[in-house]
């Protein structure tokens, strides 16, 4: 969260003619509730399970058109070793690193935030030291400390030369 998915993912999605999918958008628009919602009624595995789905159907349409698309996912998507599979052996996964105050710089509303309880920073702190294993599986690393051209630039380069 906060790292920048969205944004570079729907410019550079548009700058390539590629489709773009954002997984979270996706589950909102068929459930017709925000990710906040869909963890409060139905809790997290719910979320989860439908966010594999998502990712999954995403993936095994594009391989079916023979179509690039460009996909942007939750953080805990990763978290699953299922889809973090699926990507790693399907797409090229791309993390963008952000420092933890960056981070609460630009995410501002927390209440927005399913996975953050408590003080932002610690919570922040503890997904991140969680999931840091996952996200070190990842085939390219791209600071995200400042949103730039440079950024875009280089994600660009990156999924060309793959």
């Amino acid at each position: 969260m906060g790292t920048g998915k969205s944004k570079f993912g729907s410019l550079i999605a548009k700058k390539n003619n590629l489709h773009f999918y954002d997984s979270d958008h996706l589950i909102e628009k068929r459930f017709d509730l925000s990710v906040k919602d869909l963890f409060k009624i139905h809790g997290e595995l719910f979320f989860r399970k439908v966010e594999q789905e998502e990712i999954l159907y995403i993936i095994n349409k594009s391989e079916t058109i023979s179509s690039k698309v460009f996909v942007s996912i939750g953080g805990g998507a990763y978290d699953d070793e299922r889809t973090r599979n699926l990507l790693l052996e399907k797409s090229k996964v791309i993390w963008l690193n952000t420092p933890i105050e960056k981070i609460i710089d630009r995410i501002h509303d927390k209440s927005k935030r399913p996975m953050i309880k408590g003080d932002i920073k610690d919570s922040l702190e503890e997904l991140l030291k969680k999931r840091l294993k996952y996200y070190r599986q990842c085939h390219y690393r791209i600071d995200t400390e400042k949103l730039s051209q440079k950024n875009i630039e280089e994600i660009i380069s990156y999924i060309s030369l793959s």
